[in-house]
């Protein structure tokens, strides 16, 4: 992330923090998913405590980072690169609710060697790295009984991939972080968990026509490989999009 995270350093201060013009004037995917507010709409909905304490792992250049500190009472946020931890303060810095860490969460664990610091809410929404499974177990050890973990991951099947779009770092299907994160509630966020304008669940999965008009994705390539709309409407009518939404939001909760 170094690169974009400079580069959004300087573009922050070239434009005053106007993070609207800075998107309006440069197109580049990355830093439309570093400064939208669309990224919020993911967790906007979600019920968060007003005195619970979260541990952001993963700092995602701030995108987050705004609702989570108008939503609850602490927030901790982990990144073991400290430019993207710098983007992160300069938007939002204002706020003294917020403690940055530059540390990786495995870092984090090791030291507190066995007396890890417990929050009521732990959330993973910014990608799981190249090493999912160790980075969801970690993530498990810092909820307290009782509190949380919202997780968000790429599907590596998702109807983005067959079309065309790469895949992310640590992508994971349903059954893999069903069997890792047992009990889990499951989310649908469409087009992704990036920049979701939509979310559905298990309770309300889509039917064949709902999925036609909707933004098929922002990291499409130029030419697709399939036509996404048709597909959506086949495997909808088909009884399949769990297995190929496009990504997933997974709630888990710990009990005693």
């Amino acid at each position: 992330m170094g690169q974009t995270a400079e580069k959004l350093l300087e573009l922050l201060e070239q434009y005053g923090g106007d993070e609207k013009q800075i998107l309006r004037e440069n197109r580049e995917l990355e830093y439309f998913y570093a400064l939208s507010d669309m990224r919020e709409n993911l967790l906007e909905w979600y019920p968060f405590g007003g005195e619970d304490t979260l541990l952001q792992i993963g700092s995602g250049f701030g995108a987050m980072t705004g609702l989570f500190a108008a939503r609850v009472k602490a927030v901790t946020v982990l990144d073991g690169d400290e430019t993207d931890l710098a983007v992160n303060r300069k938007r939002r810095g204002g706020r003294d609710n917020i403690n940055y860490v530059n540390c990786t969460v495995k870092e984090y664990a090791a030291k507190a060697e066995g007396s890890e610091p417990l929050y009521d809410c732990v959330t993973l929404v910014d990608g799981l790295g190249e090493d999912p499974e160790e980075t969801i177990a970690l993530a498990k050890m810092f909820v307290k009984p009782g509190g949380v973990l919202l997780l968000a991951a790429d599907n590596p099947l998702g109807l983005k991939h067959w079309a065309g779009a790469p895949k992310e770092p640590g992508a994971m299907g349903k059954e893999r972080l069903a069997a890792l994160l047992p009990g889990a509630e499951c989310y649908y966020p469409l087009p992704d968990y990036r920049a979701a304008s939509e979310i559905y669940s298990d309770r309300r999965l889509p039917a064949k026509g709902d999925l036609t008009g909707m933004v098929i994705s922002y990291d499409y390539p130029e030419f697709l490989r399939t036509d996404v709309g048709a597909s959506w409407d086949t495997i909808c009518q088909e009884g399949s999009f769990r297995e190929f939404a496009n990504s997933y939001l997974m709630v888990w909760r710990r009990h005693g």
